[in-house]
């Protein structure tokens, strides 16, 4: 009997080892208030940036390098992450001015275009006074970093003179009115 519940008990405590070393899909969740800035909490953030999100408050003098908090994310007590959960994505927002990080806040949340479309992945971009504004969407995978950005298409501006060019060649070739 002893050695059925030992045996029993040793199966339990591997089961939890390889549980605990699969992570669900994280996203991260701060906001990095700037360089400069003085503000030590979101209440003191959202009154002088009552449009830009707050999370965790992220308190440093540079811009936050996501590899190092995911790679300290144990020592952390993982403050700056929220796991997936269906129907959401990862939220990178980004006040820009001049090609500059003004602030920059990374969460979970939904995404839609036209109120109407869910969006899953991608970045947008509205310029505004001077700065733009930049929202990028992704989803996370098991045991990886996570996304929290997405590699913008700057492509598509070639794409479009490219399709534009062979149109224009179509047309001179077959003479269509």
């Amino acid at each position: 009997m002893k050695g059925i519940c030992l045996v029993v008990l040793l199966t339990i405590r591997i089961y939890v080892l390889l549980a605990i070393d699969i992570e669900r899909p994280q996203c991260f969740h701060f906001t990095w208030p700037g360089a400069g800035v003085d503000e030590l909490n979101c209440t003191a953030h959202n009154e002088n940036n009552p449009r830009t999100p707050c999370m965790q408050y992220y308190n440093d003098t540079t811009k936050p390098n996501t590899t190092k908090i995911w790679e300290n994310r144990h020592t952390d007590n993982g403050i700056y992450f929220q796991p997936m959960i269906p129907g959401h994505v990862c939220i990178r927002y980004s006040y820009i001015y001049s090609g500059a990080v003004i602030n920059v806040s990374y969460f979970r949340g939904k995404v839609t275009e036209d109120q109407v479309t869910s969006v899953k992945s991608g970045c947008y971009v509205q310029y505004t006074e001077g700065y733009s504004i930049e929202v990028c969407v992704c989803q996370s995978k098991e045991n990886a970093m996570p996304c929290n950005s997405t590699i913008r298409n700057t492509n598509s501006i070639l794409i479009t003179f490219v399709t534009a060019a062979i149109s224009l060649f179509i047309y001179k070739i077959f003479d269509i009115p």
